[in-house]
């Protein structure tokens, strides 16, 4: 029996992209991402950087314990998840800038602050995702929530030492050159230049690219078992979905 593939997620403008050891690909819908990469629900490991799991009122632990172990330099780029209600809130008809406001008033009910408009603009991926996990619950086995900047913060560490956040942003030219070199001296660049060639960066920046390999090297790390989850006993949301994000 062969062992489970492992593949990393992230969000892009165009949709979808994944990092996999055979290749990096974009699809517009998540679904038809995994159903192009043969994703097998129970058996593959799918790491995604998109919340899993949504408080129906306060932040998620989760999220919290993420901000603290990145430290002051990159702990602010671990969005607070807003809770269910805030995501999906009836929105039909307003204004974007209306339905952000709806959405924020909702969540600082639920007693979890108000919604950043970066968070605002994740709803609607992580809105997929929950539908897919209702509509294929065998694929809650499968796909875990991860962070790039946690992954890279493993990776970055002395081998079973305290994680090591990394020192530049992921945007500056030096978190770019950073990121990328751990990218490519682990997989292949070739896969990574080919995809560059095949899409614009509109479609997937070259740090999507980055954060789906992150997702992949923690993939990786659950498939072999030696990973670590926030918090190390994560609490479930209504729908029994956990809350903790995997590294």
């Amino acid at each position: 029996m062969t062992g489970p593939n492992c593949i990393g997620i992230d969000g892009c403008p165009a949709g979808w992209v994944a990092a996999t050891p055979d290749g990096v690909f974009l699809r517009p819908r998540l679904y038809d991402l995994l159903q192009t990469l043969g994703v097998v629900a129970e058996r593959d490991i799918v790491a995604i950087d998109m919340p899993i799991g949504l408080a129906a009122a306060g932040k998620r632990a989760c999220d919290i314990e993420a901000r603290r172990l990145l430290g002051a330099a990159r702990g602010n780029s671990v969005f607070p998840t807003a809770t269910r209600g805030a995501v999906y809130a009836t929105t039909a008809g307003l204004a974007l800038r209306d339905a952000h406001a709806r959405a924020s008033r909702i969540n600082i009910d639920n007693d979890a602050g108000g919604v950043s408009a970066q968070a605002f603009n994740l709803f609607g991926k992580i809105r997929e995702v929950d539908a897919l996990l209702a509509d294929q619950p065998a694929l809650r086995t499968s796909v875990h929530e991860v962070h790039p900047e946690l992954a890279f913060a493993c990776w970055n560490a002395d081998t079973g030492g305290p994680l090591r956040p990394m020192p530049h942003p992921k945007k500056s030219g030096l978190g770019a050159y950073d990121r990328l070199q751990r990218v490519f001296t682990r997989y292949s660049r070739a896969h990574f230049e080919h995809f560059r060639q095949k899409h614009r960066v509109g479609h997937a920046a070259d740090d999507d690219i980055a954060d789906a390999y992150a997702a992949l090297f923690s993939a990786e790390r659950i498939a072999a078992g030696i990973h670590r989850s926030v918090p190390e006993h994560p609490p479930t949301d209504e729908h029994g979905l956990p809350m903790r994000i995997c590294y």
